[in-house]
């Protein structure tokens, strides 16, 4: 206890040791003043003030969304919150308002924090940045032809604001995911091997993500292999969350289950400040975030160090997690936009395996034999790069160009092996955003090319007790990946709007096997090079609106999934994994969306069927005492995906003054009839060979709910409170096995409140599993019970765990 004692004190005075010299440093350089976020917040700092010479006349400026950066129109920019004298944001977010030297301006917009600048002169060219505002159709995201809010875009598309990412602890994003109807985010270790399932598609490896685009700032976490690995991803420094479900790939290329667009945290109020954070918990969690964020009125930068420590509530599986990250964007012009991000990460992740079916009923802390023989782990270390410019033409385009880079090394010890790996992933996004407004239609466009590259080095040893033998697998591969892409709308009287577009997907794998040798006469050579053939993967959609206040449409969306190179070849038995034919889908989708009661109460509604062509799925091969030896991928038919999919969020509360002063209930609603068609346990054709045709899907259940509230009240007083269910779920084609159904209770009470004018603090408490609930948050599908019970159940916490943390923040 003790030494636990010593260690915590240490860490907690190296992070407050770094805060302090990042204080000394700005003394030296002084503050700079930012245009910021949202000047109405609840820590009571005080506004901005911009210094200029002139004091009378007129001033202009530009509103945008801080994380997409898009222009935001129809934001009520207001002298002194009066209405009279107010004014109007153009389309490009352009505005020009009177201004009398000391002036306070409001900018205010549906779906979006209110910001309130105080000026005291009117030469400066304003840049302000609006966040989007909690549950609504009205926060801008990047995932359809324009920049445009959800109530406008054709498809089903989910926001998560900075609220919404930090209802529980912040550091495990499947907290706020599993709450999006049609998601499902789930992790093999306490904090990595995190794998995502949009509309019962990508669950079909047991380790990171597949089938799925994902990006950050931009820039692509999904590799050319179409791989997405989350492990290096910060959680506890993301702003902002986009997710459409269903194929993009008129936008994003391959792909069938959709997009996921994540958003780090941007200076979020104006002034230089300083934060630091630490967050403390029941199994040895501790977290601590220092934390630098500046801005101007031509930059803004952030600058962060989390470390994070959790021991765990299972044997051997304690985590130790260090993340470094810089964030900076510039707007050395009205016109020219230049952002950048640089991050490092180490992880460390002991695994201790599944647990069968009796262990996790029993609710039993224990880890597989061979895992804890291994010192099962996960070792890796990572470093991102990117950097984004754009820079308006005139009001009909705006190119956008990204370029990108990673490289990552990992060592994998599980079972029966250890895999180490290292990878580099380098391309570039060009985008040409066009604008053509006629008489009778508007056109907005975006076309481009997308293009990635992956250099990955692998080898695979067999390791028993520790001691490792010859290697079985030793490749180098190299995959490329680009795509064409173009997406127009056509914007018509009546509000009626019609979205077509296409991309074309080309896809090449190289592979040199290094373990052919004159040393090793008898291996079989994998040497080889693959190129699929190009694949076009047209989209349509029709949107009719009805004002501001409700959206109908309907749309076809079709997407393409490859055989991945680690597809291709077996690691474990070194052989080659011939004869597998890409997945193809075709999403059909009506839907509406809209707002009530003076829209305070946002909806949606989609109705979906998702068919899956040629479905690759993992067939585990397990030892007699029922432990996992190894996978491989097979074509085992087709799947359709029938759903229906809704969320309410109602702002029944919603006021500066009095008791309550929030007070935001929501719910989301899935319905799931995903069911196999001509699917078979193998393409063998033998007695062996199982008809599965007509069974539920497995890993997805038949009804998934989540209920929650967002709370405030006076004296900075919060309280956020969810509740998620899940049904029954089939773990194995036959649906003879289930996993159980749950509710998960998480609460979160705290105090945001402003002790100076300089210094604010967050002070909470919370907990995970108020009821004691047993829950899974990974289950192994398709194993064989004609064995041993195999062990398949990654557990959560049997009972409710705790946490509370403190965060100061100050001006210099």
């Amino acid at each position: 206890m003790m030494l636990r004692l010593a260690s915590t004190v240490e860490r907690l005075f190296s992070t407050t040791a770094l805060t302090l010299c990042i204080a000394t440093a700005l003394t030296i350089v002084g503050p700079v003043i930012p245009p910021g976020r949202a000047a109405e917040r609840s820590d009571g700092l005080e506004h901005a003030v911009l210094q200029a010479q002139a004091t009378t006349g007129t001033i202009s400026g530009t509103v945008f969304d801080t994380y997409t950066r898009a222009p935001l129109g129809d934001v009520t920019v207001s002298i002194d919150n009066r209405r009279d004298g107010a004014t109007t944001s153009a389309a490009d977010g352009r505005f020009t308002i009177p201004c009398s030297g000391a002036t306070s301006l409001t900018f205010r917009r549906l779906g979006y924090e209110t910001y309130r600048l105080e000026l005291t002169s009117c030469t400066d060219y304003l840049q302000v940045g609006l966040t989007a505002g909690t549950q609504n159709l009205n926060a801008v995201s990047v995932i359809a032809t324009r920049d445009a809010p959800s109530l406008q875009q054709p498809q089903s598309v989910t926001t998560l604001a900075r609220g919404e990412l930090t209802r529980g602890t912040g550091i495990f994003l499947d907290d706020a995911l599993n709450l999006v109807p049609g998601v499902r985010m789930e992790r093999r270790t306490m904090s990595g091997g995190q794998r995502i399932t949009i509309r019962g598609y990508g669950n079909r490896t047991n380790f990171d993500g597949s089938g799925y685009k994902a990006y950050l700032n931009g820039i692509p976490l999904t590799d050319a292999e179409g791989v997405t690995m989350l492990d290096d991803v910060d959680f506890a420094t993301l702003g902002k969350v986009d997710v459409v479900r269903g194929p993009a790939s008129s936008l994003y290329g391959a792909g069938i289950g959709g997009v996921v667009n994540l958003y780090t945290l941007r200076p979020d109020q104006p002034g230089t400040t300083l934060s630091q954070e630490v967050m403390s918990g029941a199994d040895g969690l501790l977290r601590s975030d220092t934390r630098f964020a500046s801005a101007s009125s031509t930059s803004s930068l952030l600058l962060n160090y989390g470390k994070q420590d959790y021991d765990s509530y299972r044997v051997h599986s304690a985590s130790q997690r260090d993340y470094a990250s810089f964030v900076g964007d510039f707007r050395p012009s009205e016109r020219r936009t230049i952002s950048t991000y640089l991050a490092w990460s180490h992880s460390f992740d002991e695994r201790a395996g599944q647990l069968d079916s009796a262990q996790f009923f029993g609710k039993r802390n224990a880890g597989e034999l061979r895992y804890l023989q291994n010192d099962g782990h996960v070792d890796m270390e990572s470093v991102r790069a990117g950097v984004t410019h754009s820079y308006r033409v005139n009001d009909h385009l705006l190119p956008v160009v990204t370029a990108f880079y990673s490289g990552t090394t990992r060592e994998d010890i599980f079972a029966v092996g250890v895999t180490p790996k290292s990878w580099q992933t380098f391309g570039a996004r060009a985008v040409l955003n066009t604008y053509v407004d006629a008489s009778a239609v508007r056109l907005t466009g975006t076309s481009g090319l997308e293009f990635e590259k992956t250099n990955l080095f692998t080898k695979n040893y067999p390791l028993n007790n520790k001691v490792q033998g010859p290697a079985s697998t030793d490749l180098e591969t190299h995959a490329m990946q680009y795509s064409l892409f173009t997406q127009w709308e056509a914007a018509f009287a009546h509000d009626v709007a019609v979205t077509a577009g296409a991309s074309a997907n080309f896809i090449e794998y190289a592979l040199v096997d290094r373990l052919t040798n004159t040393g090793n006469p008898t291996h079989r050579d994998l040497t080889g090079r693959k190129t699929y053939d190009p694949v076009v993967t047209p989209r349509l959609a029709i949107r009719k609106g009805f004002g501001n206040d409700l959206s109908l449409y309907a749309s076809i969306s079709t997407g393409y999934t490859p055989a991945t190179s680690s597809d291709a070849v077996i690691p474990f038995t070194g052989k080659a994994n011939t004869g597998l034919e890409p997945e193809r889908g075709t999403q059909y989708e009506i839907g509406a969306k809209g707002n009530l009661l003076a829209r305070r109460l946002a909806w949606q509604v989609a109705l979906f069927d998702l068919r899956v062509r040629d479905k690759l799925t993992p067939q585990g091969v397990f030892d007699n005492a029922g432990t996992q030896l190894y996978s491989y991928t097979v074509n085992a038919g087709d799947q359709s995906n029938k759903g229906l999919e809704a969320t309410a969020a109602w702002s029944a509360v919603d006021r500066a003054q009095g008791a309550v002063r929030v007070l935001r209930p929501f719910l989301s609603l899935s319905l799931s009839d995903f069911t196999y068609r001509n699917f078979r346990s193998d393409n063998n054709d033998n007695a062996r060979t199982v008809d599965y045709s007509g069974k539920d899907v497995v890993g997805v259940p038949r009804t998934v709910a989540g209920y929650g509230v967002d709370a405030a009240f006076a004296g900075g007083v919060y309280l956020n409170a969810t509740l998620e269910h899940r049904s029954r779920m089939p773990i194995t084609y036959d649906n003879v096995h289930e996993a159980p159904a749950y509710s998960l209770l998480n609460g979160k009470l705290g105090v945001t409140r402003a002790l100076t004018p300089r210094l604010a603090i967050d002070a909470y408490v919370g907990a995970q599993n108020l009821t004691n609930e047993l829950y899974y948050t990974m289950v192994f599908l398709n194993a064989s019970f004609s064995g041993a019970p195999p062990a398949i159940y990654l557990p959560g916490p049997y009972k409710a765990r705790y946490f509370g943390g403190l965060r100061l923040k100050v001006r210099p």
